[in-house]
């Protein structure tokens, strides 16, 4: 292979990962604007414009559309017909998804209630077997725990601890400096930000820590969310355990024919 200013000329190196990333954020921003004006009814008749429109109005190109409008076909908040149009699927929006990466206080919003945080707690912790397990780390490593309740309409619906490695914190903040997602936190005080997340979802009843958080009495059917948080190049970051009301906040899958 020839050589030209200390750098090799031939094929490119393979990356893995083809995309721009000014151009995914710029995708995921037109989804995120198409999302709102759907979740206003901005399109009333349950009818997108076309790409040549929509990337006039959003001021971005066709392509950038095009991208936006594949990841909510893919989410199933819209469906594609090729010559026919875009429409929105209605009883996607309004069910409580996982898809996206929102934390508890957006999700009990819409689902369609009045969300509040009880209250916030942190304090330090070490990792058990089944933490460190799942985030690929030694048992008894410091970690630093985030304890919340949500409430919906004022009633309390979300209990989770938020599991948090040390090393990864690069500025530990005041409880009340403490944002509402586990996204946010990712954002503003660790090395990485969280990519994506793998949700676990366990039928359990109520024990007696569960039942003195939320208003369930102990035997009472509820959720466990385990949710690892990933870094872009697949590192398992932060850890969520999570009790939910299913009562009041249930959640759906949609699925589609790949």
């Amino acid at each position: 292979m020839a050589q030209s200013g200390g750098r090799s000329i031939g094929k490119p190196p393979v990356t893995g990962r083809l995309e721009r990333l000014e151009t995914r954020r710029l995708a995921g921003r037109a989804k995120d604007a198409l999302l709102q004006s759907i979740a206003s009814q901005g399109f009333p008749d349950g009818r997108l414009p076309s790409e040549d429109r929509l990337a006039e109005q959003l001021g971005v190109s066709r392509t950038t559309v095009r991208e936006a409008l594949r990841s909510l076909e893919v989410d199933g908040v819209v469906s594609r017909q090729h010559g026919v149009g875009t429409f929105v699927n209605y009883h996607v929006v309004q069910a409580t998804s996982l898809n996206h990466l929102v934390g508890f206080y957006d999700l009990i919003r819409d689902a369609g209630y009045e969300p509040a945080i009880a209250w916030t707690t942190s304090h330090d912790g070490i990792a058990t077997a089944d933490t460190a397990f799942r985030l690929g780390r030694s048992e008894g490593i410091p970690l630093l725990l985030i304890e919340r309740l949500f409430l919906a309409d004022g009633v309390a619906v979300v209990h989770l601890v938020e599991q948090v490695p040390a090393d990864e914190i690069v500025r530990r903040p005041e409880v009340s400096d403490v944002p509402e997602s586990i996204f946010k936190f990712s954002e503003r005080f660790c090395g990485s930000s969280i990519d994506h997340t793998v949700v676990e979802i366990i039928p359990i009843v109520a024990d007696a820590n569960v039942a003195a958080q939320l208003p369930l009495a102990e035997g009472e059917p509820l959720l466990r969310l385990v949710e690892t948080h990933y870094s872009v190049d697949a590192r398992p970051l932060i850890l969520s355990v999570i009790h939910v009301d299913a009562r009041v906040l249930r959640f759906t899958v949609v699925r589609k024919e790949r």
